[in-house]
């Protein structure tokens, strides 16, 4: 843990998204043992551990995965629900790395646009000429144990580097955790493939250089630049003398596609109760659901007239549950299908 951290206040939480506890049912049921106990204790409704579009407290997830640790006698409870993970959809930044040519440029573009980040964690990458390390560092003092949520951690960021390259051998030589060792060491090995260790400095991944260079097969030049030119734009920020529509359509943008562009996560982003910013937004004349369909129109003109993007690839990145959502939605606003659109724009043009 870094040192002259402020300390986490539960009257001020920060808040995780209910993904990262997807996978602990299965965990739980293959462990013959019963949710309920630990969800009452860490005050968390059953719903949310299929849900992944809700926010938690940290201490909520941190009292939950540490009671079904405790109760299960699964010293490695985060790392089995780590295992269970589905694959994670990221917002624009998500999609960004999927579109980068090479592994470097992919976490180099996850560091910049804080994709690993979040309210209590964030990850640095060091490397000399041999070895790569992608640390994960804490920006508060917690003062309960957090054993199985770092493991989750560390090993949901493994899996993520590895679906990015296709499943390649990304040249791990060493896990690190900064708690004490456990009997399931050889377990974590064999997923890892490669030492695991604990009671070290800090928790860590650490893998070769040439990693680095990995391809990634889905790359883009064309859909990532546009998508960096993007990010860059929105890093710039807001002014004072932004408006509330443009400061709302602002944080939308910033969370397209992912579980963050709601207007709870948006409303909470901005300080403001969800139903407050609703009243303010209706006092400009305009609702929150309006806005987003706007940026979402914009944004699929512009990836469909510049890019070659598919349209699924496309649904998935403005936040649509599928392909027929997105078609749905972009011919009530434009009177054509998304691909009968492009084919009428091109041919204008051409």
């Amino acid at each position: 843990m870094d040192v002259n951290l402020t300390h986490y206040d539960k009257n001020k939480p920060l808040l995780m998204s209910s993904e990262i506890l997807l996978g602990s049912l299965e965990v739980a049921e293959e462990l013959g043992l019963s949710v309920e106990p630990s969800l009452v204790l860490a005050q968390i409704d059953a719903k949310q551990l299929k849900d992944p579009d809700q926010f938690l407290p940290l201490h909520c997830v941190v009292n939950f995965l540490n009671d079904m640790a405790q109760r299960s006698n699964c010293e490695h409870f985060g790392f089995l629900v780590g295992l269970k993970q589905p694959p994670t959809r990221f917002a624009r930044i998500g999609q960004l790395v999927k579109f980068a040519a090479t592994l470097r440029e992919a976490i180099d573009d996850a560091l910049r646009f804080s994709l690993l980040n979040s309210q209590f964690s964030r990850w640095e990458l060091e490397s000399d000429e041999i070895y790569a390390t992608l640390i994960r560092r804490t920006r508060v003092a917690y003062d309960e144990p957090m054993i199985q949520l770092q493991t989750l951690a560390l090993t949901v960021v493994y899996k993520a580097m590895t679906g990015l390259v296709g499943g390649r051998d990304i040249g791990l030589q060493q896990v690190s955790f900064s708690y004490a060792p456990h009997a399931h060491k050889q377990r974590m090995e064999a997923f890892f493939g490669c030492p695991v260790h604990f009671n070290q400095p800090f928790n860590a991944l650490i893998f070769t250089c040439k990693a680095l260079e990995l391809p990634i097969p889905t790359s883009d030049p064309k859909v990532y630049h546009l998508i960096k030119a993007q990010l860059e734009n929105l890093s710039k920020g807001l002014t004072h003398q932004d408006d509330l529509i443009t400061r709302v359509i602002h944080h939308i943008q910033q969370a397209m596609g992912s579980r963050y562009c709601s207007l709870e996560f948006i409303s909470q982003t901005m300080g403001a109760h969800p139903r407050a910013l609703q009243r303010q937004l209706a006092e400009e004349g305009v609702t929150f659901k309006q806005l987003l369909n706007r940026v979402r129109q914009g944004l699929a003109e512009e990836y469909l007239i510049n890019s070659s993007i598919s349209v699924a690839e496309l649904s998935s990145f403005l936040g649509y549950r599928n392909p027929s959502a997105f078609s749905r939605a972009f011919k009530r606003e434009s009177g054509l299908s998304p691909d009968h659109w492009k084919a009428s724009k091109l041919a204008a043009v051409s």
